[in-house]
């Protein structure tokens, strides 16, 4: 038995040199708009300047926030929100990868409403806000979905905690979604994001909520991260595989809006809450394989899916399939240099007892939503394995 609801009202406009719609869609949402960015990737490629001067074409202001840095921080949103606030901006543009989509949602919160983020965040009791700016995601990476999804992430500084808020307000009025976007992207960025929207639909697909509409989708999107990533590592410009890994991102981006994640992101926020230097999609694939050989006797028959449909697994007996799809999602992440320990980053084992906590009390819905009753001693397990 399953249930669906979900609730997705974005136009997204998807496909190469689907930016040029851009004047035409942000005529509808006002005169002013806050560009929200990182500090240097828009720059160097010339995209912040190119946005800038469409929307100056189609009669829109545009005022710049550029200090986004990967994992974003809930001192830069207060401070953008106040800045949309007093310049009047209409909307809010999200222009980047996933750092800047989500800041951009969490800056839609501040700047109609009273306070700061913090406020708004509802697993350490802040309320839910009842309205925000109209937000715009412009994606150049293809790995958080965000475009695709009410969520955003956002690391709290002083608490080191690094939550994920998610409410109909934070939902895009406009996403769009051009692959020639992401042509520069780094191999690093290419492999990172990639297997972020990866773990977003495993993970979905171990869900307990799981169902038919987001089995689709999450298989989907794993088999064209499976088969378009090594070729965009290896050539960047490669469009074909761009698009792929873009709709992949995308269709992952929709799973978590059907259906959800795992444990798996609540670990991984715990870690790159308390070490924002690890980069979220290798940080997933630090911990993944780990977590599903702890849930494997829960999870072997979903696995064996995977196995089969993804990597290509020839193995009836589906418990020996279930192993060989984590051996081999172990052996793909290999090419792209993923299987890193966490004290390659310098992470202290002292902090594993309170990164576990922090993941119950931030990010306890995905794992309530993991197959098993996971205590906080199974995290920290988890964490030494991966150590």
């Amino acid at each position: 038995m399953f249930n669906i609801n979900f609730f997705l009202p974005t136009k997204l406009i998807f496909g190469v040199d689907s930016l040029e719609k851009l004047p035409k869609e942000a005529k509808k949402l006002g005169k002013k708009a806050l560009i929200v960015t990182g500090r240097s990737s828009t720059k160097k490629t010339g995209l912040l300047n190119r946005t800038v001067e469409m929307l100056k074409k189609a009669g829109i202001e545009s005022v710049i926030y550029d200090k986004i840095v990967p994992n974003p921080l809930s001192t830069h949103v207060d401070e953008a929100g106040e800045l949309a606030k007093n310049e009047g901006v209409d909307f809010v543009i999200g222009l980047g990868g996933g750092s800047s989509i989500d800041s951009a949602k969490c800056i839609a919160i501040v700047a109609a409403n009273k306070g700061k983020i913090w406020d708004y965040v509802d697993v350490v009791g802040g309320k839910k806000p009842k309205k925000a700016l109209p937000i715009v995601a412009i994606t150049t990476t293809h790995g958080t979905g965000t475009e695709a999804d009410p969520f955003a992430v956002i690391t709290n500084p002083e608490t080191k905690e690094k939550v994920g808020i998610g409410y109909d307000v934070t939902i895009p009025t406009l996403s769009i979604v051009d692959p020639k976007l992401m042509i520069t992207l780094p191999k690093d960025q290419t492999a990172y994001t990639s297997m972020d929207a990866f773990y977003h639909s495993i993970e979905a697909f171990f869900n307990v909520n799981a169902n038919p509409f987001s089995d689709v989708l999450a298989l989907e999107a794993m088999k064209r991260i499976i088969t378009n990533l090594p070729w965009a590592y290896t050539n960047g410009e490669d469009l074909e595989a761009r698009t792929n890994l873009a709709w992949a991102n995308t269709a992952a981006g929709l799973t978590e809006t059907i259906t959800g994640v795992i444990a798996n992101h609540s670990i991984e926020h715990a870690i790159s809450g308390f070490y924002q230097e690890v980069p979220h999609g290798l940080g997933l694939c630090i911990t993944g394989p780990y977590l599903f050989e702890k849930l494997f006797n829960k999870i072997y028959s979903r696995l064996a899916v995977v196995g089969r449909e993804v990597f290509g697994v020839y193995e009836t007996n589906e418990k020996r399939a279930g192993m060989l799809a984590i051996e081999k999602l172990r052996d793909f992440q290999e090419n792209f240099g993923l299987n890193k320990k966490l004290r390659e980053f310098k992470v202290k084992k002292s902090d594993f007892e309170e990164m576990a906590k922090v993941a119950f009390k931030i990010m306890l819905g995905p794992i309530k939503a993991t197959p098993g009753k996971l205590k906080e001693k199974d995290i920290i397990e988890i964490l030494e394995k991966a150590y």
